[in-house]
């Protein structure tokens, strides 16, 4: 069988997205592992599905690279706003995703992607996890934020396993390290749930700046630096939400041939 798919990245965070593919036979967890795989398969932090939505513009569904769901991807989700930009013309969508309905919306000729995650909860404040202080924010997934004043040891390789299993959590989460620049800037090192160490997480970012802002004094306008690109992280008072704003890129469309 060949899968027509589309590869897509958002600051190096990348996914190989298949539009309106439909099939009994394959095992997407399976697929999902093989595709994802690095030199023998497409290479890819997750596998993504658009599928119709009764009522919106699209469904968002996610695999991670090890075949686990994800309940929400900030990236993926401005990769597939995009792509049904494209299809559609439509600068504002409404879309479907295991966390909630997210609103998405192109700016700058097209060139810009926005795309709002939503609220980001405290569930719980200033604790200890393997020896690092931080906070569990759910931003439709969970994310343990540890700031520290310096990054160049790349503490998210030494902890950010130990943590993302620690029993002391529901489930696994993701983990972010941030280091405060200024007010209007931080820099994020990411280890993501199921993934390991990725070059963005739009949702980290998110979290990273709810913690910034009530901790670190950072502004409602953050600009995050991450290994693959920057983002910025707008804070919503209206409806106390975070809108994750950035670029992302359409690598190269092709056929996987997978063997039933």
């Amino acid at each position: 069988m060949l899968i027509p798919f589309i590869k897509m990245h958002a600051q190096g965070n990348d996914f190989v997205i298949l539009d309106g593919f439909e099939s009994a036979q394959t095992d997407l967890v399976k697929l999902a592992i093989e595709v994802c795989k690095p030199h023998f398969g497409i290479g890819a932090d997750g596998l993504v599905l658009i599928k119709p939505s009764a009522g919106y513009d699209g469904r968002m569904v996610i695999y991670n690279s090890d075949g686990s769901t994800a309940e929400m991807c900030g990236s993926a989700l401005r990769c597939v706003t995009h792509l049904l930009f494209q299809k559609t013309g439509k600068t504002e969508m409404l879309i479907e995703t295991e966390s909630g309905v997210k609103k998405g919306k192109i700016t700058g000729n097209g060139e810009t992607v926005e795309v709002n995650i939503g609220r980001a909860i405290s569930v719980e404040d200033n604790i200890s996890v393997e020896g690092q202080a931080g906070s569990l924010i759910d931003v439709g997934n969970l994310h343990y934020v540890v700031y520290a004043n310096d990054l160049s040891d790349d503490p998210h390789l030494k902890y950010g396993w130990a943590i993302e299993h620690n029993p002391h959590f529901p489930k696994t989460v993701n983990v972010q390290y941030t280091q405060k620049i200024n007010e209007d800037r931080i820099v994020l090192k990411i280890w993501e749930n199921a993934c390991g160490p990725t070059l963005a997480c739009g949702t980290g970012a998110c979290s990273a700046v709810a913690v910034g802002r009530k901790h670190y004094g950072l502004s409602d306008t953050v600009t995050v630096q991450m290994p693959g690109g920057e983002v910025v992280i707008k804070y919503d008072s209206i409806d106390d939400s975070y809108w994750l704003c950035g670029g992302v890129k359409e690598a190269f469309r092709g056929e996987y041939l997978w063997k039933i």
